[in-house]
C-alpha cells in the first residue's frame, strides 16, 4: 500500500503552522496531504478520501467549518473531522468538534488518537484477515521456511505502520513458504504470548527456525527482516 498511516488532511493558510504541523502529524504515523485554502481543501477532497480532515477556522478564501459544510452538502466528507481556532466568535460549527489554540500537541494527537481509534481497528482487522486469506490460499504449496508472530496492540499508528509494512515486504516473497501470525494483545492473549515474553508492542518474533529473533517497534528499518528472510532462503517472488 502507498500509504504507511492513517490519511489525514490539514487545511491551513500559514505556511510556517501549516509545515509545522505536518512535521507533527507525519511522526505520529499519518499520512498527510495539506492544503492552503478552502477551495484547495474541497478540490483534495474530490480526488481522494481521507479518514481525518483537520481545517484552520480562519482561512483566506471562506472558514474551515463553511468547507466542511460545503464537503457534506456535496457528498465529500465521508471521514470524521476537526476545528481549530484561535478565533473568540465562531460561526457554523455546530455539530463539529473544535480544538481552541494555542494547541497542546500531546493532548492534540492524543484526541486525534481518540477520534481514530475505531478507523484504525478496522484498518487493522482488514489488514490481518487479507495476510490470512493470502496464507491459507498458498500455504502447502511449498514448504514453510519461517514462523513470523506479530504482536500489536490497541490499533495504535505504530502497529498499523508495522503490520502495513510487514505486508508490503511480504508481497514480494513467496507466502507459501511463510507463516505469519497476527496477535492484537488488546484483545487476545495465546500462549505464544507468555512464550515469547513479549514486553512490548508492536514486536515481530521469529518462532522458527530457532533460535527467536526479535524485532521491536513499527519496522522502519526492515532491512533486519528482509535479510532475515535471506538468510532462511525464503524466495522471491517472480
Amino acid at each position: 500500500m502507498a500509504s504507511l498511516g492513517l490519511r489525514v488532511m490539514y487545511v491551513e493558510d500559514d505556511p510556517d503552522i501549516r509545515e509545522a504541523l505536518q512535521e507533527v502529524l507525519e511522526a505520529a504515523g499519518y499520512h498527510v496531504t495539506v492544503a492552503a485554502t478552502a477551495g484547495e481543501g474541497l478540490e483534495a477532497l474530490r480526488r481522494e478520501q481521507f479518514h481525518l480532515v483537520i481545517t484552520d477556522y480562519n482561512l483566506p478564501d471562506f472558514d474551515g467549518a463553511r468547507m466542511l459544510a460545503q464537503a457534506a452538502e456535496n457528498g465529500l466528507l465521508n471521514c470524521e473531522s476537526l476545528v481549530l481556532t484561535g478565533a473568540s466568535h465562531l460561526e457554523g460549527t455546530a455539530g463539529y468538534r473544535v480544538i481552541r489554540k494555542p494547541i497542546d500537541v500531546d493532548k492534540f494527537l492524543f484526541r486525534i488518537h481518540e477520534i481514530l481509534a475505531p478507523v484504525r481497528d478496522r484498518e487493522l482487522v482488514r489488514t490481518k484477515e487479507h495476510l490470512q486469506r493470502t496464507q491459507q490460499k498458498e500455504e502447502g504449496q511449498r514448504g514453510v521456511k519461517v514462523e513470523l508472530t506479530l504482536y500489536i496492540s490497541e490499533a495504535s499508528p505504530a502497529s498499523l505502520r508495522a503490520l502495513r509494512k510487514l505486508e508490503t515486504l511480504l508481497a514480494g516473497y513467496e507466502r507459501s513458504q511463510v507463516r505469519l501470525t497476527v496477535v492484537d494483545l488488546s484483545k487476545e492473549r495465546p500462549v505464544s504470548f507468555d512464550e515469547d515474553r513479549i514486553a512490548f508492542t508492536p514486536t515481530l518474533v521469529k518462532r522458527f527456525p530457532t533460535p527467536r529473533a526479535y524485532y521491536l517497534g513499527a519496522l522502519d528499518q526492515l532491512q533486519a527482516v528482509t535479510d532475515l528472510l535471506h538468510d532462511v532462503q525464503v524466495e522471491r517472488r517472480r
